[in-house]
């Protein structure tokens, strides 16, 4: 079946979702007046089974109908930017399409047209049309227009059926993933599923629709190359967030981000590294409707030559120079400070880091049981004796496979050798870190000369017998050899996620998974609350909300509460996570001797096979809900420790 006919059978099915649950309460309403009639008595019981019924369906409604679309980012109205709108407004003209009722600048490297809805999707509240800030900084203006045009065009479609359905799609989607685990999302869930398998062919006709819409109004070949660099420009962004924004949030300044971005994405190394990177991604995809599939259709439209606009895309706001940095403003965290210039920014960034690598060099002298000195020449003279592997252990990960400990060694030491050495000289004002937009930072002597510190130490590194003669260099380039830094503490453990709840010996905790270790905390929550909360908005909104509250505390505020046991990832020598038809259980071989890190109570742990081993046993709950991505943070925390049971629970 194609065509508006499926279409309409996926909406006459919804229609019918909201039909039979209403008809159903009236029909036992129906049959209690009747059945009073005869017998009172029989009559009343029909009444309150009725009422049962109803309010069950009015929770189960209700908890299905509270699923919104919330405003993101920053709006732009029509007073503020009148060029912007006028664009959207001879767009909507031109694909006959609704206008949107804001249009907003996000952080998202998309252009994009999301809808809040009532009804799951029958009737539409308001739509919001967002431009990511990625898209202005690295697009040209009749790029941006395509883009654009594909937006509105999809909300035309080639029948409004097909729009409605997919609308309704997308409200079914998104309410299936919000609710909490229970009853209602399973009975949801089953419905979603059947929708989706009717309505799914709407998404395919609206993506063509708006490819048409595009070609039309920007151009067969403007249309096609913003298709293709919106994939560069994804790739591009996760690459610019990790490797500079995060710089940015380090030293806690706002810099430049649209411009930065620009520069990032226009460098002779990066461009075309990028566009390679786009076109393997988009050989690779799958799905029903690849980007190369679409650009094949798009090649056969016909259309006449449009005027290219090559002007950077944020030319489309009104006075650029002032509108960016106030959006960029809105959008960045409220922790940034003043703005900085991304060469003072990088220049701060980096010796910022390469101080906190020296203190992690110096913990691990302390921590190592050598008795080695902290500073530079310790350090030197440790390697040189051999000892190289036994310095950074306490920094190593161990979840590490064996076979990867050595190499992982002399990477982790070279790393942290290098940037001490760079730490030393950027102290004593002889270096600093310079903005490169092709890579990571570089760095350069006060000379002018530019020191690559992994090529200056790894050898030594890896071959002790060399020590000397980086000594020497070391001596030459004027690097402080007593150089050091007060210890790093203790990291803060980062929380990956939470499964709450989960049994260890025979009670219930809320599971915390961190990368340095597991958190188990006293729940409170009855399986019959946790029940309810699967059908009960407001209970199931408090249960997120008081997931929401843990996650945001600090673990080490969480480690002092009454009860609360930590499992250190130092003491565990191996971990077992084994799936069966009631759900998970994870095993853990614990070391727990004097010198152990964890804290749990003897009652919690039992005598393994092996002596001087403890095992404990946590299990999963049928109402355990999720919380971040505790199963990705558990695989990484364990390593190479954790056996998986076939079938096993994913862990990525």
């Amino acid at each position: 079946m194609r065509g508006p006919w499926r279409a309409a059978l996926a909406l006459a099915l919804h229609i019918g979702f909201f039909v039979v649950s209403l008809g159903l309460v009236a029909g036992l309403l129906m049959m209690a007046g009747m059945t009073f009639r005869r017998d009172t008595v029989g009559g009343l019981k029909v009444a309150f089974a009725a009422l049962v019924v109803g309010a069950t369906l009015l929770f189960c409604l209700r908890a299905v109908l509270r699923n919104k679309v919330r405003p993101r980012g920053v709006p732009l109205d029509r007073v503020n930017q009148p060029n912007l709108w006028r664009t959207i407004d001879q767009l909507v003209d031109a694909t006959d399409s609704p206008l949107p009722d804001e249009i907003r600048i996000t952080s998202e490297p998309s252009v994009t047209v999301r809808e809040d809805t009532a009804l799951l999707g029958l009737r539409t509240r308001t739509r919001y049309l967002e431009i990511g800030l990625p898209m202005l900084a690295a697009l040209t203006t009749s790029e941006l227009g395509a883009l654009l045009a594909h937006a509105v065009g999809r909300l035309t479609g080639r029948s409004r059926l097909a729009v409605t359905a997919h609308r309704v799609l997308a409200s079914v989607r998104r309410t299936r993933d919000g609710l909490t685990p229970g009853p209602v999302k399973w009975l949801f869930a089953g419905y979603a599923r059947v929708f989706t398998a009717i309505a799914v062919t709407t998404t395919k006709e609206l993506v063509l629709a708006g490819d048409a819409a595009a070609v039309r109004v920007a151009g067969k070949r403007t249309a096609v190359m913003a298709l293709r660099k919106s994939v560069a420009v994804e790739l591009g962004w996760q690459d610019y967030t990790d490797e500079y924004l995060s710089m940015a949030a380090t030293i806690g300044h706002a810099p430049d981000v649209l411009l930065g971005f620009r520069s990032f994405m226009d460098h002779p190394t990066r461009k075309p590294a990028l566009a390679e990177r786009a076109k393997v991604a988009i050989a690779e995809e799958t799905g029903e409707l690849p980007v190369r599939t679409r650009v094949e259709m798009m090649k056969r439209l016909k259309s006449a030559d449009k005027e290219v606009d090559e002007r950077p895309a944020f030319a489309i706001l009104r006075k650029p120079r002032n509108a960016v940095p106030e959006l960029e403003d809105h959008l960045l965290v409220d922790s940034l400070g003043p703005r900085m210039p991304w060469p003072d920014v990088v220049r701060k960034a980096g010796a910022a880091q390469s101080a906190e690598k020296a203190a992690q060099l110096s913990a691990a002298a302390h921590q190592c049981g050598l008795g080695v000195d902290p500073t530079i020449q310790g350090v030197l003279v440790a390697i040189h004796r051999g000892h190289g592997r036994d310095l950074v252990n306490p920094v190593l990960n161990p979840g590490l496979h064996p076979s990867t400990i050595d190499q992982a060694a002399e990477d982790t030491l070279t790393d942290l050798l290098g940037c001490t050495v760079v730490d030393a000289l950027v102290c004593a004002g002889r270096a600093h870190h310079e903005l490169d937009w092709g890579g990571p930072p570089g760095i350069r002597l006060a000379n002018g000369r530019p020191i690559d510190p992994d090529r200056l130490v790894r050898p030594a590194v890896a071959d002790p017998r060399l020590i000397p003669g980086l000594h020497r260099v070391l001596v030459d380039l004027g690097v402080p050899l007593r150089h050091t830094r007060e210890p790093a503490e203790e990291p803060e453990p980062v929380l990956s996620g939470i499964v709450s709840p989960v049994l260890c010996s025979g009670e219930s905790y809320d599971l915390l998974v961190t990368d340095r270790g597991l958190l188990l905390l006293p729940s409170d929550a009855s399986a019959a609350k946790r029940l309810l909360a699967g059908t009960l908005a407001m209970l199931r909104e408090a249960e997120e909300e008081q997931l929401s509250e843990l996650a945001s505390r600090p673990i080490a505020e969480l480690r002092e509460r009454s009860g609360a046991q930590w499992v250190d990832s130092r003491d565990v020598a191996r971990a077992r996570l084994d799936q069966d038809k009631t759900g998970w259980s994870l095993e853990l071989d614990l070391y727990l001797d004097e010198y152990a890190m964890s804290t749990l109570d003897d009652v919690r742990v039992v005598s393994g096979p092996d002596e001087g081993v403890s095992v404990l046993t946590l299990r999963s709950t049928a109402d355990g809900v999720e919380h971040g991505e505790p199963y990705h943070g558990l695989s990484e925390l364990m390593g190479a420790r954790m056996e998986l049971d076939e079938p096993a629970l994913s862990l990525d």
